[in-house]
């Protein structure tokens, strides 16, 4: 979901909400910002354009929100239908999407990057249990919440699956099938095929521009295409070596070496996680001890 300058929208009067707020242009359409005109709750409201989100895909997306249910996963809380059009109503973020916090910071602090990847793979790990592939993870698509537990402060959470399918779902449309996003998509992608370990991948992508401040591969999507399928990745030295191990791991061409689960994954990071509050709270007490022996020198 892309940021646009907000826009407020003409309410419906059969509408059960109002100040509508354009916060935000997906791939299929608008996402606005609302309030309920009676309890006043902050809510998304995701249009769907029908002449570019088809009935039935309309129906297959709100099959999975119905049957997900995640503290990593955007809620979905039910349906508005206007004149003007329909949409989704789910949990608003309003920490805007990842994309948007890249953007504004360039790099992320490590320790926050492994901490919201730690929360993309709890909810694809949930996702894949109702065999469900969402086909299009990527930092525009990780919505983000504040949260007041955690000292990072911001909790990640999937939204958008628009592009998503069942595990064991035939597409006749080929075009759609390879539909996504080239610069986070497995080889597999680009020939009509996908499985879990096509999000495996993307997450791998992802975490990669974190780390590195760039994606991997950069093109246009024929470009892209042949790197993904032929070129190697290259990570430098100086990310830490779980993470390049993780990161190698989860962007093998051939997705039967890939991590197998999102548990698997999930605990890899978990651990690159730890290593590097280990070796933080080592640097800082050296870095402590070296001015107290300086200072009493």
């Amino acid at each position: 979901m892309n940021k646009e300058p907000s826009k407020l929208r003409q309410v419906q009067p059969e509408s059960k909400y109002c100040n509508l707020e354009l916060v935000g242009q997906g791939q299929f359409g608008r996402v606005f910002r609302a309030n309920h005109k009676i309890n006043g709750q902050v809510v998304a409201l995701k249009e769907l354009e029908k002449n570019r989100f088809p009935t039935a895909n309309f129906l297959r997306e709100l099959h999975f929100l119905l049957s997900l249910q995640h503290p990593n996963v955007v809620s979905f809380q039910g349906l508005e239908h206007t004149a003007s059009g329909r949409y989704l109503i789910m949990d608003y973020c309003d920490g805007g999407s990842l994309r948007n916090l890249m953007n504004l910071q360039g790099r992320i602090d490590l320790a926050l990057s492994l901490k919201l990847v730690i929360d993309i793979l709890a909810g694809l790990e949930h996702i894949h249990s109702r065999k469900i592939i969402h086909r299009d993870i990527k930092p525009e698509n990780i919505l983000l919440s504040q949260d007041s537990q955690d000292s990072t402060g911001w909790i990640a959470r999937i939204s958008d699956f628009g592009m998503s399918r069942l595990s064991h779902e035939l597409c006749t449309d080929k075009q759609d099938d390879c539909a996504g996003s080239p610069a986070y998509m497995a080889p597999e992608r680009f020939y009509g095929q996908y499985s879990q370990h096509s999000d495996f991948y993307a997450v791998g992508v992802l975490l990669f521009e974190l780390v590195v401040g760039l994606r991997p591969f950069s093109g246009l999507p024929g470009e892209l295409l042949k790197a993904h399928i032929n070129q190697a990745v290259i990570i430098p030295e100086t990310v830490p070596f779980l993470l390049r191990s993780i990161i190698t791991k989860a962007m093998q061409k051939l997705p039967s070496y890939r991590f197998q689960s999102a548990t698997e994954m999930l605990a890899s990071v978990r651990l690159a996680a730890q290593v590097e509050v280990a070796n933080t709270s080592l640097e800082r007490t050296a870095e402590s001890l070296f001015d107290i022996s300086f200072s009493s020198v």
